[in-house]
Parts: structure tokens; sequence; C-alpha cells
């Protein structure tokens, strides 16, 4: 069994290397898509491309757009591919999480398995803040009660592939309407505890805007 892991990547740190490396260590096939980064992170991205795919975008197009670049790659290179899994490449989601939702995958194939953090005092308050109103949001639309709307971690099986290419959103709306398009068509959501792992009060290290990022995703969600 192929396992692809899906990393989008804007600017990334040298942590992107560590888990290219982990990854590998678990033989996980990685697909990193460089996101229209500067340029002077084309020799890391170069470096990587020793022990991963890099697919690279000329401009900064969106999350949700880098995950498609992905994903059609997939479907057209990379037949053997039996499970996917995505996560960030700003060092808050660790491989070895990864892992579990990959094995969760296997046994529940037509389910989509997404990592949830734990959302208490520990996580920065604007990340609590964007939590909370997206997960009022996301109930009120499909009626589905998910505690975790804003992980980037998730994993699927290869049967979803065309299902996950065709939902609507190139930026990061693209994370939410996989989870309500999957609520809608009766697709089980599982969730697996992983680690909450933040580099600063701040959270600094991400491109997401809590509030602001959040507000938009919903109102998108909500018409």
């Amino acid at each position: 069994m192929e396992r692809v892991v899906i990393i989008p990547a804007l600017n990334p740190d040298e942590g992107l290397r560590e888990l290219v490396e982990r990854n590998w260590e678990l033989e996980n096939q990685v697909i990193i898509v460089n996101d229209g980064s500067d340029i002077e992170h084309e020799r890391l991205f170069w470096e990587l491309g020793g022990k991963c795919i890099v697919l690279h975008h000329k401009e900064n197009l969106g999350k949700g757009a880098a995950i498609k670049t992905a994903l059609k790659y997939i479907r057209e290179e990379l037949w053997e591919c039996n499970v996917i899994g995505i996560m960030d490449a700003d060092g808050q989601h660790l491989p070895d999480d990864m892992e579990k939702l990959l094995m969760k995958v296997s046994a529940d194939p037509m389910a989509l398995v997404i990592g949830t953090r734990t959302i208490d005092k520990n996580i920065p308050w604007k990340s609590r803040m964007g939590n909370l109103i997206t997960r009022k949001a996301f109930r009120l639309a499909t009626g589905v009660e998910v505690s975790d709307t804003q992980t980037g971690m998730r994993a699927f099986s290869a049967r979803l592939l065309g299902f996950m290419s065709n939902i609507q959103g190139e930026r990061y709306e693209y994370e939410m309407n996989v989870l309500a398009t999957c609520a809608k068509a009766r697709v089980p959501i599982i969730e697996v505890p992983i680690q909450t792992i933040y580099h600063d009060k701040e959270n600094s290290c991400s491109h997401f805007r809590k509030i602001r990022d959040s507000v938009r995703i919903c109102r998108q969600l909500l018409n």
C-alpha cells in the first residue's frame, strides 16, 4: 500500500526538512507544493527534492490550490497510491500523528479522518476564538459537530480522490468546504486526537489570520 503525504508550503523554515525526513522514515511518499515562496527558499526546495516530490506554483495561489495541484499529480502519476494525508509545513503537525490518521483511514476507507487538537487555554487566544467562530458556523450550516474545524491535518482513501479534487475553494476556505461537503454528503468525519504545538503565544509561524480569515470563511459557509 502506497501512502502519500501532501505538504503545502509558503516560505517554510528548516523545520520542513525534519517533516520530510521523518515521513521518509515512516515510508510515506511526500509531495511538497511550493506555493509561490520567495526566491531565497529555492535551495531548500531543491535539496528536499532528493527525498520527495516537489511541485511549484510560480506565484502564491493559496493552500486549497496547492492541495489540488498535489491531488491532480497523484491522479495522473501515482496510480498505486491508496491513502492520502495532508499536513501543514509550519511545524504544528507531527509525522507520527499523521501516521495515526493514515492507519485509521486504512481501517475506514470511506471516511475523512481529521486530527483534532485540544482547544484550551494553552492555545493562543486568536486561534481559540477563530475555532469557536467556525465551529458554531459549521454546526449551523451542516448540523454536524466537529471539535476542531481549523485543523489542517487530514487523511482519506484514494477512493475519495476525485471527490476531494472537485470541492470548491482555492485558499483556506477549501479546508472548511471539505468538511462541509463531507458532512452534507454523509461522508463520515472521524476525529483522531493529535498533539497541540505552537511556537509562540501568537502562533506567528502560521499564515492563517485567525479572526479575519475565520469570519470570511464563515460568511461563505452560511451563504
